[in-house]
C-alpha cells in the first residue's frame, strides 16, 4: 500500500512538473512572438516615436492586447496584410470609424507607414485584394494625413490610378479620403 502511494505521489509530482514545464514553454513562445511583433512594429515610424508609443496587437476576437504602455500620443500595431503602422489619437479614431463603417471624426490624424504597405484599392476602402477595376496601388514608405484636412489640400491628384511615388489622395470622394505622402 505504501509503495502504491509512493508511486502515485511520484506520478503526481512528474505530472505537475510536466504541466509547469508546458506552461513555461508557452509563456516563452508568447514572449518570443511578442518580441518579433514589436520588432516588426519598430519599422513603422521613427524610433523615437515607437519607443514612446503604445504598442497593441489585435487578437483573433478583435480585442486589443497592449504589449507596451506608451508615454506619447501614438499607437503602433501591425494591420491587415502584415503592415506595421503608428498613428496619433486622431488617426486611431479615424481607423475605428473605417473599421466600423462609421463617419470619420472631424479631427486631423497623422499616420506613419515607413515600412510601406502591401497594397490597397485606391477607390474602395474595403477591398481585400486587387481586381481589374479597383485601382490597386502599392505605396512604399509613406506618411498619411487623415481626416478633413485631406479635403482642403488642393492640388494633389485625386485620380484612381495615382502615381504612388508622389503625394496623392487615396479613396477620393469617400468619407475616408486621406493624403498619402511617400517619403522615399
Amino acid at each position: 500500500m505504501r509503495v502504491r502511494r509512493g508511486i502515485m505521489s511520484l506520478a503526481a509530482g512528474v505530472l505537475l512538473m510536466a504541466v509547469a514545464a508546458t506552461a513555461q514553454a508557452q509563456q516563452q513562445q508568447a514572449a518570443t512572438k511578442d518580441s518579433k511583433y514589436i520588432a516588426k512594429v519598430m519599422k513603422a515610424a521613427p524610433k523615437s516615436i515607437v519607443k514612446g508609443a503604445t504598442i497593441v496587437v489585435m487578437e483573433k476576437d478583435g480585442a486589443m492586447r497592449t504589449l507596451q504602455k506608451g508615454t506619447n500620443e501614438f499607437t503602433c500595431m501591425v494591420i491587415t496584410g502584415g503592415t506595421p503602422m503608428c498613428t496619433d489619437e486622431g488617426g486611431m479614431e479615424w481607423m475605428h470609424a473605417l473599421m466600423a463603417h462609421a463617419a470619420p471624426p472631424s479631427k486631423v490624424g497623422f499616420m506613419y507607414m515607413l515600412d510601406g504597405d502591401n497594397g490597397a484599392s485606391n477607390t474602395d476602402p474595403y477591398a481585400t485584394g486587387p481586381t481589374p477595376d479597383n485601382h490597386w496601388v502599392k505605396t512604399g514608405p509613406h506618411v498619411m494625413i487623415l481626416g478633413p484636412a485631406a479635403k482642403t489640400m488642393a492640388g494633389y491628384p485625386r485620380i484612381p490610378d495615382a502615381d504612388p511615388t508622389k503625394p496623392y489622395v487615396m479613396w477620393a470622394d469617400t468619407p475616408y479620403e486621406h493624403l498619402m505622402i511617400p517619403v522615399k
